[in-house]
């Protein structure tokens, strides 16, 4: 990575040039082109910075080299502002259909921005958060792909050797130097102060997983990544162990596509693998966070769903996924769950005090039960393929095809 003479500071490092990682072994900047991962822009004097991501050294170090070299240059044009204006369309409410997690070769993919952007449609996605690794260089580019049926959301994936954690939306540098836990907490409260969402990525085996202190309460937690059977029953499992201690964290998925060239076809696995819904005022950045930050969420293995969305009512109160219902213990609550596109799968309601279960019989099925308050709690909703061996013996075995966020509830006296 490249840091100029404006600054490298943790935070604000307002002379942030660009990251590639290990993904390239050279790169150019000039005033008005970059090698992608990088700023176009003046070679400012002074002193400039160079990272190097060094993962793991002998404890006797070792030895690099690093060459620079200087060209003259006739001043180009003025790089593209990326603004902040969208030309998405003002659908009205309505659930949108995307993914949270892609790359293009701004960080580690093989292709351009516009490839994602045709697979993206090929699928038929309204969104896409474009979430390179630690670097910005792809925001000038995001407006003029999004047009009125795809919005592109900017975003960034924090990545550091001790875990990823996703953040959207972004305008300018994110830091991700980041060893300890107090440097994370820091940054996380630094995005929060932009308004923005930080989701902690892929908690699993070969996520990598998260390293640092006990998941400092994200906004998100992505708890599918890439196919279901790339251990994602692991990222479950660490989200609803949060929700069993009381935390409200939004459960969001994302393909983490590394696109490559496009060619019209499409693959078992692509951009949109698994695809997250977000019910959303509008098609727009600000419309479909408020979402998110809401938990009006469901997450489907790809954009032909299952589709799943789960309603509760008590005490002349109405609730959706993202909602609180505050019942007196004792309080007979009614929960509703309505699948589609999921015949001969498994219904399971999950929440702290227990999992109820229905066979799905067809495509458009609809499950109401009645339970009853006794604490604190949660309920969400999975629809799995009938397991082939016990979950509680063998929780691999759980095999995913959508699930939702949960309804909380909070027992009074």
């Amino acid at each position: 990575g490249l840091f100029d003479s404006r600054g490298a500071e943790f935070l604000t490092a307002r002379g942030f040039r660009g990251w590639s990682g290990t993904a390239r072994q050279e790169f150019t900047i000039a005033a008005d082109e970059a090698t992608p991962g990088y700023l176009p822009g003046p070679i400012q004097p002074g002193t400039w910075h160079v990272v190097l991501g060094l993962y793991q050294l002998a404890p006797e170090g070792c030895d690099y080299r690093v060459v620079v070299t200087l060209e003259e240059q006739d001043a180009g044009c003025k790089m593209q502002d990326a603004g902040s204006k969208e030309r998405g369309a003002k659908d009205g409410p309505r659930w949108y259909r995307g993914d949270l997690h892609a790359h293009t070769w701004h960080s580690d993919g093989s292709a351009p921005l516009g490839d994602l952007v045709a697979a993206a449609r090929a699928q038929g996605l309204d969104f896409v958060a474009v979430t390179e690794h630690n670097t910005i260089s792809h925001l000038p580019l995001l407006p003029a792909h999004t047009t009125p049926d795809l919005l592109l959301i900017p975003g960034v994936e924090i990545t550091t050797y001790h875990g990823h954690a996703n953040v959207w939306p972004i305008d300018d540098f994110v830091e991700f130097r980041c060893w300890s836990d107090e440097q994370m907490a820091r940054v996380r409260e630094a995005v929060r102060a932009r308004e923005a969402l930080f989701s902690i990525n892929h908690p699993k085996d070969g996520g990598p997983p998260w390293e640092f202190g006990d998941l400092f309460e994200p906004d998100c937690i992505e708890v599918w990544c890439s196919p279901w059977i790339v251990s994602n029953y692991q990222a479950l499992a660490v989200w609803d162990a949060q929700l069993r201690r009381g935390r409200r964290i939004t459960a969001v998925g994302g393909s983490d596509k590394h696109q490559g060239p496009f060619t019209g076809t499409l693959g078992w696995y692509e951009v949109g693998n698994p695809c997250t819904w977000v019910y959303a005022d509008a098609l727009s950045v600000e419309a479909i966070i408020a979402g998110l930050r809401a938990g009006r969420v469901f997450i489907s293995e790809g954009p032909a769903g299952p589709r799943l969305e789960l309603a509760a009512e008590a005490e002349r109160q109405r609730a959706t996924m993202g909602d609180e219902l505050c019942l007196p213990s004792g309080a007979h609550l009614r929960l509703r769950c309505r699948v589609q596109g999921g015949a001969g799968n498994l219904l399971r309601l999950v929440s702290a005090q227990g999992i109820r279960e229905a066979p799905i019989p067809d495509d458009d099925f609809i499950h109401e039960c009645w339970v009853v308050v006794s604490g604190d709690t949660y309920w969400r909703a999975e629809v799995i393929e009938p397991p082939e061996a016990p979950l509680d013996e063998e929780p691999a075995a759980l095999m995913a095809k959508a699930l939702s966020n949960p309804i909380y509830v909070k027992a009074t006296p």
